[in-house]
C-alpha cells in the first residue's frame, strides 16, 4: 500500500486499523492476502464466505488454495490478532464506562460426517415446537457492543472460540460446554483489560439462557457483571446474614421473589 495516495476519511480509518494488526502476521504475503479478504467482505453483497469474498475481488481464475491456507495453517496469531482489535475498541473510551460484551452460541451447519468438531445437535433451522437435528460445529461468539448513538449500536467480533461437545469428531480444540467457552471469553477479556491498565473498568456481559449456569456464576472473573435470560420460576435467595452461632453457617438467606415477580414489580413502578 502506498501511503501517499489520497483516500476518503472512512477508508483512511479502515487502513489505519488494518495496519495496526500487521504484527500478528509472520510474513508480509499472508498480511496482504488478509487485506484483500477485508476488502472482499466490503464488496461482497452475497453470502459472507471466503469464496464469495474472492469473487467480490474479481478473482475468478487461478489457484485459490493459498487463500484457504490462511486459516488451515498458522499464518497468523489468532489470539494476538484479537488482542490488537480489543485494544482498538477501548481507544477514546473512558475507564469509568462499562465495557459491554455480548456472548452467544453460534452453530455452523456442516455436511461432512468426519469433519473435526462436528456432531449431531439441535438444528437452528427447524421450528422450536418440532426440533430436528443437524450436523453442526458449535462455537461461542464474544462481541463488543459499541456505545449507543441515536438508538443504534453495532457488535464488533472480539473472540470466536470452539465449544465442541465430547461426542464431536476429534479436533485440535478440546471438548467443552457452551458456558465453559463463554467463561474463557470473559476471562480473556478481563485479563486483557487489566493488562491495558483498565483494572477499574467494569466488564458487563449480556447472554441468553444457555449461560444461566451455576458453574459459570461461580467462576465469573472479578469486576465482571453477567446479565442473562432466566426461567420465570427460578428459585432465588438473598445472601445469608451474618452468622454467629455454632455449626456450619447457612449458604442461603431468605427466599426472594421469582424473576417474574421482579419484572411485574418493575413494570408497576
Amino acid at each position: 500500500m502506498k501511503d501517499n495516495i489520497k483516500r476518503p476519511k472512512l477508508l483512511e480509518e479502515l487502513f489505519k486499523i488494518i495496519r495496526a494488526h500487521r504484527r500478528a502476521f509472520k510474513q508480509d504475503r499472508p498480511y496482504q492476502r488478509m487485506i484483500g479478504l477485508v476488502l472482499g467482505e466490503l464488496f461482497n453483497f452475497g453470502r459472507h464466505t471466503l469464496t464469495q469474498s474472492l469473487l467480490g475481488l474479481g478473482i475468478m481464475e487461478g489457484d485459490w488454495s493459498a487463500w484457504y491456507r490462511l486459516f488451515s495453517k498458522p499464518r497468523f496469531e489468532e489470539e494476538q490478532l484479537n488482542r490488537i482489535l480489543l485494544e482498538e475498541t477501548v481507544q477514546g473510551r473512558e475507564e469509568n464506562e462499562p465495557y459491554v460484551l455480548a456472548i452467544d452460541g453460534t452453530p455452523i451447519i456442516r455436511s461432512g460426517l468426519k469433519m473435526p468438531g462436528t456432531s449431531w445437535l439441535k438444528s437452528p433451522r427447524t421450528a422450536a415446537f418440532r426440533r430436528g437435528i443437524e450436523r453442526i460445529q458449535r462455537f461461542v461468539h464474544g462481541a463488543w457492543l459499541t456505545p449507543m448513538e441515536d438508538g443504534y449500536s453495532r457488535a464488533i467480533p472480539i473472540r470466536f472460540l470452539p465449544a465442541f461437545p465430547p461426542t464431536a469428531v476429534v479436533a485440535e480444540a478440546k471438548p467443552c460446554k457452551e458456558w465453559e467457552a463463554g467463561q474463557q471469553v470473559l476471562a480473556w477479556v478481563r485479563k486483557r483489560l487489566d493488562g491495558m491498565g483498565r483494572s477499574k473498568q467494569i466488564l458487563m456481559a449480556l447472554a441468553d439462557g444457555a449461560f444461566d449456569v451455576l458453574e459459570l456464576w461461580g467462576e465469573l472473573p472479578q469486576r465482571t457483571i453477567l446479565i442473562t435470560r432466566t426461567a420465570r420460576n427460578r428459585s432465588l435467595y438473598y445472601l445469608p446474614a451474618e452468622y454467629a452461632g455454632r455449626g456450619r453457617p447457612p449458604s442461603y438467606g431468605e427466599k426472594a421473589p421469582h424473576p417474574a415477580d421482579w419484572l411485574h414489580a418493575g413494570l408497576r413502578h
